[in-house]
């Protein structure tokens, strides 16, 4: 059995975001086929019944970034576990990778989970040319990449002259395994508690709107795809889950009336994005795979998104599931939200090949034998 480091930059449990069930998932996973210890932050909420041992070593500070001492913690540990290799989430921490390999010859991987400057570029963010060149410099000295998607490994390939051999595709993964069979009763608990009435067609949009492009999808919902709607459909609520609403933000009290129903941060979202008849997600910035539509899918909820929120989904293997709106036309949006109304949800049903391309399982069969040796 293979004995696995993996250093996790920030605190990922309990998972609230598609970037922490990202990793979560990929953890557990792993650690049923190896032994895993990670080092993660110290505010990190440790679950008792993990497969995998959790060292809080990293402070929560921002500058654990530049915290030279992790060096000989991680060498101590080498040293002691004699681990076949590291896996580093996200290249941050790439300085740290280079020299540990460099002074003890054990391989790494570095799993990414987007081309990070392409997002930060995306949202405005002045320094993306200098994170551009140090990731790429953390690419070429891994021994291992991995990509959530396609598109970001032919980047990689085509831009910064990765060698094929050290790109795999690793995609966010999912538990289930097949349709599931508790939509009914999703439903009528959900119905309950925000006192929905029973044949209302049911929408969900969900995501931290501390997040801007988030934010900017919200505003698109209010301002474009609604008053859409409201000339087609007549008994519709549109449920909003994420929390993080700023105070002084703009349509602040429009999203607390009818047809709106702001249910704020939601522990269990998945009783959520089974209890809806669409997930919609018009998303225009951001870099990745937007996990929230493999969610909703692999819960056998349809999807409406944009081309952007499409990126890095297997539209091969979603079926019926995933609808993209035409470039910058909420009006085609909307059209495809009311298209799904009246289908009745019986009509959707996710493609055994979804869960074949897309569960956790699936995927490290898939993976192991190329992770680093």
């Amino acid at each position: 059995m293979k004995k696995i480091l993996i250093i996790v930059p920030y605190r990922f449990l309990p998972a609230s975001t598609g970037g922490h069930r990202y990793i979560e998932g990929w953890i557990n996973a792993l650690a049923s086929v190896a032994k895993v210890t990670v080092i993660g932050t110290e505010d990190n909420q440790i679950d008792s019944n993990a497969l995998y041992r959790l060292l809080p070593a990293l402070s929560p500070s921002i500058f654990r970034y530049t915290d030279y001492t992790l060096k000989g913690t991680i060498k101590e540990l080498i040293a002691r576990n004699q681990y076949d290799f590291l896996i580093w989430e996200h290249p941050y921490f790439a300085w740290l990778a280079h020299l540990i390999k460099k002074e003890t010859g054990i391989p790494f991987l570095l799993h990414t989970h987007n081309i990070e400057y392409q997002r930060f570029r995306s949202l405005g963010k002045w320094w993306w040319p200098l994170l551009s060149e140090y990731e790429k410099w953390a690419f070429r000295g891994a021994d291992k990449i991995s990509f959530i998607t396609p598109q970001d490994k032919d980047f990689a390939l085509e831009k910064w002259a990765i060698p094929p051999s050290h790109c795999l595709e690793i995609p966010y993964g999912i538990t289930q395994e097949e349709n599931p069979k508790d939509r009914e009763e999703a439903k009528a608990i959900i119905g309950e508690r925000h006192q929905i009435e029973k044949n209302t067609f049911i929408i969900l949009f969900n995501g931290p709107l501390s997040y801007q492009p988030n934010r900017e999808a919200l505003e698109i919902i209010i301002t474009k795809i609604e008053p859409q709607l409201r000339k087609k459909l007549v008994n519709y609520r549109i449920i909003i889950c994420g929390g993080d609403l700023p105070k002084r933000w703009k349509f602040r009290t429009e999203v607390e009336r009818s047809p709106y129903i702001n249910a704020g941060f939601v522990k269990n979202i998945e009783q959520y994005i089974k209890a809806v008849q669409v997930l919609i997600n018009p998303i225009q910035k951001g870099g990745g795979v937007k996990t929230k539509s493999i969610e909703a899918i692999a819960v056998g909820t349809p999807v409406v998104t944009t081309i952007n929120g499409a990126i890095g989904i297997d539209a091969s293997t979603t079926g019926d599931m995933l609808h993209v709106a035409r470039q910058d036309n909420w009006i085609d949006f909307a059209e495809k939200i009311y298209e799904i109304s009246t289908q009745g949800e019986n009509h959707f049903q996710t493609p055994s090949s979804f869960y074949e391309h897309y569960n956790w399982n699936q995927i490290i069969a898939r993976s192991i034998s190329l992770l680093p040796n």
